[in-house]
C-alpha cells in the first residue's frame, strides 16, 4: 500500500500558484464567507465551517463556455423525448446532445450523463486518491478503455440505439485491488436493458457477473466514500429518485483547472481537501437540479442537489449529498481542464472527481487525469477496440 505523508507546510503554499495567479478577483475564506453564501452551495458552506483555519476558494475571471464538438453540435438542434418514465430517450439524430433546449429536470441529467459521449473512444491512465484524516493519501491506478457507439464517428460495429458505452477498467493498483478488471456495458434506457457488468478477480482467476455495480454500491476506488451511480456526477438509473428543477443562477464553481493537472499529489492533495492554491473557481451561471428519494425507495442518499453548468457540455460542477435525516452527508466537485484533444471542443475534459465526507474528515480523488497524475497520455477518438475486447471472453484476455 502507497502512502504519501503531507506536510501542512508543504501543503499550503504562501502564494497562489503561478499557473493559476492570472485574472485574479478576489479570494473566499473563513473571514467572509458569509458575505457570498448566495453563490455557495450547502456543501461549500459546510467547507468553510470544517475546516475554518486552511478551506478557502480563489475566484478568477470567467473563462469561456465548454462546446461541444462540431460533429455533435451540428445535429443537435431539437430536443428528444424521454420515454419509460424518462429512464431513457428517443432522439432525431443519433449521438446528438438529447435536450439541446432543456426545460425539465431530467433532460439536464440527461445531457450531463451524456457529455462523455461527445468523443466516440477514450483511453486513460486514471489516477485515484484516498485521502485519510491524518494526512496520508493512498494512491490507485486504473486502466480504462471506453467506446461510445452513438457518437456521429463512431464504427457501425457497435450501432445500437440503447447503448450508451461499452466499459473496461483494469485496477494498476494500490496492491489490494490489482489486477480486478471490470467490464460494464451501459445502456441508455435501463427499462429496456438493465446494465451488464462483469468482473475478472485475479485471486480467483475467474470471471463472473456482477450484478451490483449499481446504485450505492461502493465503488472499488472510491475509499469507502463514493457509490457507483455518483461516478460522473451521475450514472445508471433514475427510477429511485423524483426529479425538480430549481431554476439558474450565478454561482462560484470550479473551472479551468489546469493547475491542479500538471502538478503533483503531494502538492495539490492536502489534509482534508485540496490545495485552495491548485484550484480555481470562476463565477459561472449553473441549472441546480434536487433529486428526492422516492417513497418506498431506499438509497443511502436520500436527496442530491445538482449544479449542473450553463454550457454544451453540461458538466457537473458541484454535488451535495443528503441522508435520512437531511443531515449534508457528502460535498462532490468535478474539475476540468482546457480542450478535449482529437476534437475541437474547448475547456471540457474532465480532470477529476472529489468526494469529501464530513463524517469522516476524509476525500476521494477518482478520474484524475493530467501530467501530475500519469505519465501515460489520454487518448480520444484513437482507434476503437474491436466489439470482442468488450465481451466476457475479451476481458478474460486482457486481465491476464
Amino acid at each position: 500500500m502507497k502512502k504519501i505523508i503531507i506536510t501542512l507546510f508543504a501543503a499550503f503554499g504562501l502564494m497562489v500558484s503561478s499557473a493559476a495567479a492570472d485574472g485574479h478577483k478576489y479570494t473566499i475564506d473563513n473571514s467572509n464567507y458569509t458575505e457570498y453564501t448566495d453563490m455557495l452551495s450547502a456543501g461549500q458552506v459546510t467547507m468553510f465551517s470544517a475546516y475554518p483555519d486552511t478551506y478557502k476558494m480563489h475566484v478568477y475571471e470567467t473563462g469561456a463556455d465548454c462546446k461541444a464538438p462540431t460533429a455533435v453540435s451540428s445535429i443537435s438542434q431539437s430536443n428528444g423525448q424521454m420515454v419509460n418514465d424518462n429512464e431513457g430517450f428517443e432522439v432525431p439524430n443519433m449521438g446528438q446532445i438529447p435536450f439541446p433546449n432543456p426545460t425539465e429536470a431530467q433532460h439536464f441529467i440527461w445531457n450531463m450523463r451524456m457529455n462523455s459521449s461527445h468523443v466516440s473512444n477514450v483511453f486513460r491512465v486514471a489516477t485515484s486518491t484516498n485521502v485519510q484524516a491524518d494526512g496520508s493519501i493512498i494512491v490507485g491506478q486504473q486502466e480504462t478503455n471506453i467506446v461510445f457507439p452513438r457518437n456521429p464517428n463512431a464504427k457501425s460495429q457497435y450501432a445500437d440505439k440503447n447503448i450508451y458505452a461499452m466499459f473496461m477498467q483494469k485496477n494498476l493498483g494500490p496492491p489490494r485491488s490489482a489486477g480486478t478488471t471490470t467490464l460494464v456495458h451501459d445502456f441508455i434506457d435501463s427499462y429496456v436493458q438493465p446494465r451488464k457488468a462483469w468482473q475478472y478477480n485475479p485471486a480467483t482467476r475467474r470471471v463472473r457477473r456482477a450484478p451490483d455495480i449499481t446504485y450505492d454500491t461502493v465503488l472499488l476506488a472510491g475509499g469507502g466514500i463514493v457509490v457507483v451511480d455518483q461516478y460522473g456526477g451521475f450514472n445508471g438509473a433514475q427510477d429511485k429518485y423524483d426529479w425538480t428543477y430549481e431554476g439558474m443562477k450565478t454561482m462560484v464553481v470550479p473551472a479551468s483547472n489546469d493547475a491542479l493537472a500538471d502538478n503533483a499529489i503531494e502538492t495539490t492533495h492536502a489534509q482534508y481537501h485540496l490545495n485552495p492554491d491548485y484550484v480555481r473557481y470562476e463565477e459561472r451561471d449553473v441549472h441546480i437540479v434536487h433529486a428526492q428519494l422516492k417513497p418506498g425507495q431506499r438509497h443511502l442518499y436520500a436527496s442530491r442537489t445538482f449544479y449542473i453548468m450553463d454550457d454544451e457540455f453540461s458538466n457537473l460542477s458541484i454535488m451535495d449529498a443528503y441522508d435520512d435525516n437531511q443531515e449534508l452527508m457528502r460535498h462532490y466537485i468535478g474539475t476540468y481542464i482546457t480542450g478535449v484533444e482529437g476534437t475541437d471542443a474547448t475547456q471540457c475534459n474532465i480532470q477529476g472527481e472529489f468526494t469529501f465526507d464530513f463524517a469522516t474528515r476524509t476525500y476521494t480523488g477518482n478520474n484524475q487525469l493530467g501530467s501530475g497524475f500519469s505519465t501515460v497520455p489520454t487518448v480520444y477518438n484513437g482507434e476503437e477496440k474491436p466489439a470482442s475486447f468488450f465481451t466476457p471472453d475479451g476481458l478474460r484476455r486482457y486481465a491476464r
